[in-house]
């Protein structure tokens, strides 16, 4: 696994034949092979469709395949779902996410900078419970809960493609933490799928974020217009070496 600047975790898989270097994001929901990758793997026509939405409220209907087989850290995937979308990233391929790891537990090393499938069943002292979110088994995420402030308990999307030290609340919070909007900074971001479509990110701080285990001072946070989530943060600042159970629906935190 190499991570970039960005803190984006990069892997190497491959798809009925076709080797690629894809983004593991465990806020993906579905694996998403892009451009002419996706083209090289000969789907063609579906009847099979999902509708769901981005984290920011966009409405996504996505074409559904399957792949045959999937070739990823030495171990085989069998008919695992899919799509595809009409986009070039340089030198990436598509996302991996978390479904077809459901009967997998898998450990993110970020000392190492390893992806590794444990041959021993995960164990820690310091365990956290999360949630699955799901649309008919073809898609999954993950969430969990952590403290806002020491005070506010909330539900977050658990999101390693977001990249690194990534804090995003609802703006609906803004009020329950006392924050006023006319103080913050103001961006307006396009989406990448409909430029349109822009949602507005207000960028401040907060007093603390935290589970039982790990905890920032002072983040930097962006609430976010029309966020479908409490908040969704990236996986790193929970710790350096994480293992994922998601069955058992549980995180272990191995460092």
């Amino acid at each position: 696994m190499s991570v970039l600047p960005s803190g984006h975790l990069v892997v190497g898989a491959e798809v009925d034949g076709k080797k690629g270097n894809f983004i593991f994001d465990t806020g993906g929901g579905i694996n998403l092979f892009l451009g002419n990758f996706s083209k090289e793997l000969g789907a063609k026509e579906t009847y099979n469709y999902l509708t769901a939405f981005r984290a920011t409220g966009e409405k996504m209907t996505i074409p559904l395949f399957k792949s045959k087989e999937i070739i990823f850290n030495g171990k085989k995937f069998k008919n695992i779902w899919y799509s595809t979308h009409d986009m070039e990233i340089k030198g990436i391929d598509g996302l991996i996410s978390l479904p077809m790891l459901y009967d997998t537990e898998f450990i993110i090393d970020y000392t190492t900078n390893e992806l590794i499938f444990p041959k021993e069943k995960l164990n820690s002292k310091k365990v956290m419970d999360i949630q699955l979110s799901t649309n008919a088994d073809q898609s999954l995420d993950i969430t969990t809960y952590v403290l806002l402030n020491n005070k506010y308990r909330i539900n977050v999307l658990l999101d390693s493609g977001s990249g690194k030290d990534s804090f995003w609340l609802s703006e609906r919070l803004m009020k329950t933490l006392d924050i006023k909007k006319g103080n913050l900074q103001v961006i307006e971001n396009k989406s990448e799928f409909n430029p349109d479509l822009i949602t507005k990110f207000y960028k401040g701080n907060i007093g603390s974020i935290s589970t039982s285990f790990a905890t920032v001072e002072n983040p930097a946070v962006f609430f976010v217009e029309g966020l479908i989530y409490e908040g969704k943060t990236s996986i790193n600042w929970l710790g350096k070496k994480l293992g994922f159970n998601l069955k058992d629906k549980k995180i272990y935190i191995l460092d």
